[in-house]
């Protein structure tokens, strides 16, 4: 965790007993990798508390191409609304959803609470393009979660499907974020460039490249990691832009510091900031090319 951050979070901390609070959707990944269990690590590593709404359940975690058993969205409805009714909720991270009926559940949520922060990634990977669930589901998250979003975070294939703009990298998030999303995280921008590179965008265009030391390894969970360390951040008070900027750099850290967990996939290690055993950057595996 860096000083900055750190010394501004205590501060807030001395002003109020209370943690600030995140509301996540995301899918429950038996691994305890990804999904909601990297929600709840990320925001207690930041100093938030994570109140999970669990959208869908994985049904083998050995397998990536698993099924997935959607919530029922009354219940996602209930719980949300009840969490949001009685704590005081600072920001509402949106992963996974499950199912198109989720989506249309949890806009009905954001309509009514639109002054909270919301930080939304489709997560386009754990979709079956086969399913009929998920035919429409790019459409539905563009329609109904995209315009609500203040940061919409996105590789750059997600970008590309939810746009349906493929002619460039900024022609995907002009229209990203003319949909509504102030800003859009476009994720492995820097195909033709020595660095992993993460883009920022807003109304105007580019706001800024963000390239990483080294490209760390393949995370699970690294996705879940990053989204919602940024909303962590903005429940701090930060603005976007800061937010994202933190949240890159504590995800990077992260990820510098996996570990092999099992399944021959590396985990963020979201605590890393309490771990003495870190090695330094220059013995961390490199990918080369998954851009």
């Amino acid at each position: 965790m860096d000083k900055p951050f750190a010394n501004r979070m205590k501060t807030m901390n001395e002003s109020s007993a209370n943690p600030p609070i995140v509301l996540t959707f995301s899918a429950l990944d038996p691994t305890g990798c990804g999904g909601i269990q990297a929600d709840i690590e990320t925001a207690s590593s930041l100093g938030c508390h994570c109140t999970p709404i669990v959208s869908a359940l994985c049904a083998d975690a050995s397998r990536p191409e698993a099924a997935l058993y959607p919530t029922d969205a009354t219940i996602i409805i209930e719980q949300a609304r009840s969490i949001l009714k009685g704590m005081a909720v600072k920001a509402i991270k949106i992963g996974f959803l499950g199912s198109a009926a989720n989506t249309e559940a949890v806009h009905s949520i954001l309509r009514d609470y639109q002054d909270l922060p919301v930080i939304s990634h489709p997560t386009l990977c754990l979709w079956d393009g086969q399913s009929d669930d998920s035919a429409d589901f790019a459409e539905a998250y563009s329609t109904l979660i995209l315009p609500m979003s203040n940061v919409a975070i996105f590789s750059v294939y997600e970008a590309i499907e939810v746009s349906q703009e493929s002619d460039t990298v900024s022609t995907a998030a002009s229209a990203i974020v003319s949909s509504g999303c102030e800003r859009t995280l476009i994720t492995g921008t820097g195909k033709h460039t020595k660095a992993f590179q993460n883009s920022l965008y807003g109304e105007k265009g580019l706001i800024q490249h963000y390239p990483w030391e080294q490209e760390p390894p393949s995370d699970h969970g690294s996705n879940s990691t990053l989204t919602t360390s940024i909303a962590a951040y903005m429940a701090h008070g930060f603005d976007a832009q800061q937010a994202v900027e933190h949240g890159l750099n504590y995800t990077w850290q992260a990820m510098r510091a996996s570990r092999d967990l099992g399944f021959k996939k590396r985990t963020p290690h979201r605590f890393y900031w309490a771990d003495k055993n870190i090695p330094p950057p220059g013995e961390l595996p490199v990918e080369k090319h998954s851009h």
